[in-house]
């Protein structure tokens, strides 16, 4: 007789990525790196004043990963995963994923094919148009001398990177030769292809989005751009997002809840769901959006979001009423019910462990 499976997980393994050594961006990019080890730590003394057995273990490397798993029963261990990287490399993020299906762990969060997928911000666009939403069109550019097909002005972004790594000010250009500089930038200081976009100058939301098999839409955030006059500077960038005290920080306050007309957020809340599901996402995720009058368009949709105590889907999270603790136990029941449907999640593993294995090695 097989062993009976617990109604809920007796403790609960709180993983995270730190980096050693980045191999690609600018210095300041280790200051996003860092906050996930606040965001463990927070979870886990949340998770521990609420009575649950909590391990908390930092990973680096895919023998680091499985040597802690080695140490864990999967029949009774709730893994929360808050890996974002492994070798310091963003497309390690979908390979953690893989490693825990394959020992039989349930996890929090989105699958491998999901993280690969949206890091790959071409890709996603192409399966959010596929869903019949609004993105702004984009190309790829591998060579900074390739023909550009984007109307000015556009954006120019890292096409596989989070976390506004390589966005600034500089990223918005209004002619061609502001452009080609922006590209040689993100080819040479990111090691990885530039995806330059058409840049909408509209207001710009966050969603975040969480449950199971029933979704919910916490209360929509607004970055407010007003302060800020030059309207191709109406960007998130690296500064704004993580360095508090930069004008750029200062000068982008988020307001949540938003203040919006009934129907345009009814409008906004459907195309986020309709894009969370488009590319798979599972338990929490976040879809950012801008105005072109008032369609809504899906600029990104972010599988993995930050759940440090002041990130944008706690703020979300609080503004609905849920305190920290009361995410963080949801989080692992949402993932705790999918256990009797393991077989269903594990059916795509060769293929994304395929996929991943490659994009490390491509981007190396």
């Amino acid at each position: 007789m097989g062993r009976r499976r617990p109604v809920a997980p007796n403790q609960v393994l709180i993983l995270y990525s730190v980096v050693k050594q980045l191999p690609r961006g600018e210095p300041r990019d280790w200051i996003a790196e860092e906050e996930v080890l606040v965001t463990a730590q927070t979870m886990a003394s949340a998770l521990t004043g609420r009575g649950w057995r909590v391990v908390v273990r930092a990973v680096w490397d895919l023998d680091s990963l499985r040597e802690t798993l080695e140490a864990f029963d999967p029949q009774d261990t709730v893994v929360v995963n808050l890996c974002e990287t492994l070798e310091g490399r963003p497309q390690g993020e979908a390979v953690v994923p893989v490693a825990l299906e394959a020992r039989g762990f349930i996890y929090t969060g989105s699958p491998g094919p999901t993280l690969a997928l949206c890091l790959d911000k071409a890709r996603a666009k192409a399966r959010i148009r596929a869903a019949g939403l609004p993105t702004p069109p984009a190309q790829v550019i591998r060579d900074p001398r390739e023909r550009l097909r984007i109307p000015l002005p556009a954006i120019v972004k890292p096409l596989e990177e989070d976390a506004s790594h390589g966005i600034d000010r500089e990223s918005v250009a209004a002619d061609e030769a502001a452009l080609r500089k922006r590209i040689a930038y993100v080819l040479e200081t990111y090691r990885q292809p530039a995806l330059v976009e058409t840049f909408i100058e509209g207001r710009e939301f966050n969603v975040a989005i969480w449950g199971g098999r029933t979704l919910e839409v916490l209360p929509l955030a607004e970055v407010d751009y007003s302060r800020i006059s030059n309207p191709l500077w109406r960007i998130c960038t690296f500064a704004a997002k993580w360095l508090p005290g930069s004008e750029e920080y200062e000068l982008t306050p988020v307001r949540c809840p938003a203040e919006l007309e009934a129907d345009l957020e009814a409008r906004i809340r459907e195309t986020a769901i309709r894009a969370f599901r488009a590319v798979r996402c599972r338990d929490y995720g976040r879809v950012d959006i801008r105005l072109q009058g008032e369609t809504p368009y899906v600029l990104e949709v972010n599988p993995n979001p930050s759940l440090a105590p002041n990130s944008g889907f706690v703020n979300a999270a609080l503004a609905a009423g849920y305190t920290y603790g009361t995410l963080a136990e949801r989080l692992i029941r949402l993932a705790w019910e999918r256990r009797s449907r393991r077989k269903e999640a594990l059916q795509p593993v060769q293929t994304v462990g395929a996929h991943v294995a490659y994009s490390m090695a491509a981007s190396g």
